[in-house]
Protein backbone atom coordinates (compact mmCIF):
# COMPACT_ATOMS: atom_id res chain seq x y z
CA UNK A 1 0.00 0.00 0.00
CA UNK A 2 2.83 2.40 0.84
CA UNK A 3 4.33 1.83 -2.63
CA UNK A 4 0.95 2.69 -4.19
CA UNK A 5 0.79 5.90 -2.16
CA UNK A 6 4.34 6.82 -3.21
CA UNK A 7 3.37 6.35 -6.85
CA UNK A 8 0.25 8.48 -6.33
CA UNK A 9 2.34 11.24 -4.71
CA UNK A 10 4.76 11.10 -7.65
CA UNK A 11 1.88 11.34 -10.13
CA UNK A 12 0.27 14.33 -8.39
CA UNK A 13 3.62 16.13 -8.05
CA UNK A 14 4.27 15.53 -11.76
CA UNK A 15 0.89 17.04 -12.68
CA UNK A 16 1.61 20.06 -10.48
CA UNK A 17 5.04 20.58 -12.03
CA UNK A 18 3.55 20.46 -15.50
CA UNK A 19 0.99 23.02 -14.38
CA UNK A 20 3.71 25.25 -12.98
CA UNK A 21 5.70 25.07 -16.21
CA UNK A 22 2.74 25.89 -18.45
CA UNK A 23 0.84 28.36 -16.29
CA UNK A 24 2.63 31.51 -17.57
CA UNK A 25 1.45 30.91 -21.11
CA UNK A 26 -1.58 28.67 -20.77
CA UNK A 27 -4.45 30.27 -18.85
CA UNK A 28 -6.32 26.96 -18.38
CA UNK A 29 -3.61 25.66 -16.01
CA UNK A 30 -2.82 27.37 -12.71
CA UNK A 31 -0.36 26.54 -9.97
CA UNK A 32 -0.81 27.77 -6.40
CA UNK A 33 -0.15 27.43 -2.69
CA UNK A 34 -2.55 27.60 0.25
CA UNK A 35 -2.74 27.24 4.00
CA UNK A 36 -4.95 27.78 7.00
CA UNK A 37 -6.77 26.21 9.93
CA UNK A 38 -7.84 22.62 10.52
CA UNK A 39 -10.52 21.73 13.10
CA UNK A 40 -10.21 18.00 13.55
CA UNK A 41 -12.11 15.30 15.39
CA UNK A 42 -12.77 11.54 15.34
CA UNK A 43 -15.96 9.59 14.97
CA UNK A 44 -15.67 6.39 17.04
CA UNK A 45 -17.98 3.39 17.25
CA UNK A 46 -17.88 3.59 21.05
CA UNK A 47 -16.73 6.23 23.58
CA UNK A 48 -13.00 6.38 24.24
CA UNK A 49 -13.28 8.22 27.56
CA UNK A 50 -16.67 7.27 28.94
CA UNK A 51 -18.76 10.38 29.60
CA UNK A 52 -16.03 12.73 28.34
CA UNK A 53 -16.71 13.57 24.67
CA UNK A 54 -14.10 14.06 22.00
CA UNK A 55 -13.80 17.72 20.95
CA UNK A 56 -12.46 19.52 17.89
CA UNK A 57 -8.74 20.25 18.05
CA UNK A 58 -7.23 23.17 16.12
CA UNK A 59 -4.23 22.54 13.88
CA UNK A 60 -2.57 23.73 10.68
CA UNK A 61 -3.00 22.81 7.04
CA UNK A 62 -0.81 23.95 4.13
CA UNK A 63 0.21 22.74 0.72
CA UNK A 64 0.13 23.23 -3.04
CA UNK A 65 -2.36 22.69 -5.84
CA UNK A 66 -2.77 22.75 -9.61
CA UNK A 67 -6.03 23.76 -11.26
CA UNK A 68 -6.51 22.35 -14.76
CA UNK A 69 -9.35 23.68 -16.92
CA UNK A 70 -11.65 21.08 -18.47
CA UNK A 71 -15.02 21.80 -20.10
CA UNK A 72 -16.70 25.15 -19.59
CA UNK A 73 -16.68 26.14 -15.90
CA UNK A 74 -15.33 22.72 -14.87
CA UNK A 75 -11.77 22.07 -13.71
CA UNK A 76 -9.70 19.32 -12.11
CA UNK A 77 -7.68 20.26 -9.03
CA UNK A 78 -5.15 17.82 -7.51
CA UNK A 79 -3.58 18.96 -4.24
CA UNK A 80 -0.88 17.90 -1.77
CA UNK A 81 -1.60 19.03 1.79
CA UNK A 82 0.01 18.63 5.18
CA UNK A 83 -2.87 18.33 7.65
CA UNK A 84 -2.80 18.15 11.44
CA UNK A 85 -5.68 15.93 12.53
CA UNK A 86 -6.90 14.21 15.69
CA UNK A 87 -9.24 15.29 18.53
CA UNK A 88 -8.80 16.39 22.11
CA UNK A 89 -10.67 15.56 25.31
CA UNK A 90 -10.87 17.32 28.66
CA UNK A 91 -11.14 15.04 31.70
CA UNK A 92 -11.70 15.63 35.40
CA UNK A 93 -11.29 13.12 38.23
CA UNK A 94 -11.96 14.65 41.60
CA UNK A 95 -9.83 17.78 41.89
CA UNK A 96 -7.51 16.71 39.06
CA UNK A 97 -8.25 18.05 35.58
CA UNK A 98 -6.35 17.40 32.40
CA UNK A 99 -6.33 17.45 28.62
CA UNK A 100 -5.54 14.64 26.21
CA UNK A 101 -4.66 15.53 22.61
CA UNK A 102 -4.32 13.00 19.79
CA UNK A 103 -1.94 14.61 17.30
CA UNK A 104 -2.06 12.73 14.00
CA UNK A 105 -0.32 14.37 11.05
CA UNK A 106 -1.10 13.41 7.46
CA UNK A 107 0.19 13.98 3.95
CA UNK A 108 -3.16 14.24 2.19
CA UNK A 109 -3.86 14.07 -1.53
CA UNK A 110 -7.32 15.34 -2.59
CA UNK A 111 -8.38 14.93 -6.24
CA UNK A 112 -11.13 17.49 -6.75
CA UNK A 113 -13.64 18.19 -9.49
CA UNK A 114 -14.56 21.88 -9.35
CA UNK A 115 -17.42 23.86 -10.87
CA UNK A 116 -17.00 27.65 -11.02
CA UNK A 117 -19.92 30.07 -11.25
CA UNK A 118 -18.01 32.45 -13.49
CA UNK A 119 -19.80 35.36 -15.15
CA UNK A 120 -18.33 37.24 -18.06
CA UNK A 121 -16.47 40.33 -16.89
CA UNK A 122 -16.63 39.40 -13.19
CA UNK A 123 -13.42 39.12 -11.17
CA UNK A 124 -15.14 37.44 -8.21
CA UNK A 125 -15.73 33.72 -8.84
CA UNK A 126 -17.57 31.40 -6.40
CA UNK A 127 -17.22 27.63 -6.83
CA UNK A 128 -18.20 24.25 -5.44
CA UNK A 129 -16.00 21.15 -5.42
CA UNK A 130 -15.87 17.53 -4.30
CA UNK A 131 -13.66 14.50 -4.68
CA UNK A 132 -11.82 11.65 -2.98
CA UNK A 133 -8.71 11.98 -0.83
CA UNK A 134 -6.00 9.63 0.35
CA UNK A 135 -3.95 10.37 3.46
CA UNK A 136 -0.58 8.93 4.52
CA UNK A 137 0.00 9.05 8.26
CA UNK A 138 3.29 10.78 9.14
CA UNK A 139 3.08 10.68 12.94
CA UNK A 140 0.66 9.88 15.77
CA UNK A 141 1.30 11.06 19.32
CA UNK A 142 -0.91 11.22 22.37
CA UNK A 143 -0.15 14.22 24.57
CA UNK A 144 -1.45 14.16 28.16
CA UNK A 145 -1.30 17.35 30.18
CA UNK A 146 -2.24 17.73 33.84
CA UNK A 147 -1.27 20.53 36.22
CA UNK A 148 2.50 20.43 36.62
CA UNK A 149 3.03 17.36 34.40
CA UNK A 150 3.05 16.46 30.75
CA UNK A 151 3.45 13.11 28.98
CA UNK A 152 3.74 12.13 25.33
CA UNK A 153 3.16 8.64 23.90
CA UNK A 154 3.69 7.44 20.35
CA UNK A 155 0.73 5.39 19.09
CA UNK A 156 1.58 5.24 15.37
CA UNK A 157 1.63 1.43 15.53
CA UNK A 158 -1.98 1.45 16.74
CA UNK A 159 -3.46 3.17 13.68
CA UNK A 160 -3.26 2.38 9.99
CA UNK A 161 -0.71 4.09 7.79
CA UNK A 162 -3.25 5.05 5.12
CA UNK A 163 -6.74 6.53 5.24
CA UNK A 164 -9.17 7.50 2.52
CA UNK A 165 -12.36 9.51 2.32
CA UNK A 166 -14.18 12.26 0.45
CA UNK A 167 -13.93 16.01 0.71
CA UNK A 168 -16.40 18.67 -0.44
CA UNK A 169 -16.74 22.39 0.01
CA UNK A 170 -17.14 25.92 -1.28
CA UNK A 171 -14.56 28.28 -2.76
CA UNK A 172 -14.23 31.92 -3.69
CA UNK A 173 -11.61 33.36 -6.05
CA UNK A 174 -10.66 36.96 -6.75
CA UNK A 175 -8.90 37.60 -10.05
CA UNK A 176 -6.19 40.24 -10.01
CA UNK A 177 -3.78 41.46 -12.68
CA UNK A 178 -1.05 38.82 -12.28
CA UNK A 179 -2.47 36.38 -9.77
CA UNK A 180 -5.67 35.04 -8.25
CA UNK A 181 -6.55 35.06 -4.56
CA UNK A 182 -8.38 32.00 -3.22
CA UNK A 183 -10.33 31.04 -0.12
CA UNK A 184 -12.24 27.87 0.61
CA UNK A 185 -14.03 25.99 3.35
CA UNK A 186 -14.27 22.22 3.12
CA UNK A 187 -15.17 19.12 5.09
CA UNK A 188 -13.05 15.97 5.06
CA UNK A 189 -15.21 12.88 5.70
CA UNK A 190 -12.97 9.94 6.53
CA UNK A 191 -14.41 6.64 5.32
CA UNK A 192 -11.72 4.16 6.36
CA UNK A 193 -11.26 2.70 9.83
CA UNK A 194 -8.00 3.95 11.36
CA UNK A 195 -7.92 1.37 14.16
CA UNK A 196 -5.18 -1.18 13.51
CA UNK A 197 -6.85 -3.64 15.87
CA UNK A 198 -10.51 -3.51 14.86
CA UNK A 199 -11.70 -6.59 16.73
CA UNK A 200 -15.28 -6.37 17.95
CA UNK A 201 -16.18 -3.84 15.28
CA UNK A 202 -14.37 -0.92 16.92
CA UNK A 203 -13.72 1.92 14.48
CA UNK A 204 -12.10 5.35 14.34
CA UNK A 205 -12.77 7.70 11.42
CA UNK A 206 -11.53 11.24 10.86
CA UNK A 207 -13.81 14.27 10.68
CA UNK A 208 -12.06 17.52 9.72
CA UNK A 209 -13.08 21.06 8.82
CA UNK A 210 -10.50 22.96 6.76
CA UNK A 211 -10.40 26.73 6.23
CA UNK A 212 -7.78 27.89 3.74
CA UNK A 213 -6.58 30.92 1.80
CA UNK A 214 -4.03 30.96 -1.02
CA UNK A 215 -2.78 32.37 -4.29
CA UNK A 216 -2.34 30.99 -7.80
CA UNK A 217 -0.50 32.15 -10.91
Amino acid sequence: MRHKINRLVFLVVSVMLVGMLFSPGFSAVKFGVKGGLALANWSTSEPLFGDYPLKNKAGFVFGAFTNIGLARNFSFQPEILYVQKGPKVSVAEGEVTGTVKFNTDYLEIPLLLMYSFQKEGSTLIPSIFAGPFVGLNLSAKEKIKIPGEEYTYDFKDEIKNVEYGVTFGLGLAKKMSKMTLHSDIRYDLGLSNLAEDAEGGFSIKTRTWLFMVGISF
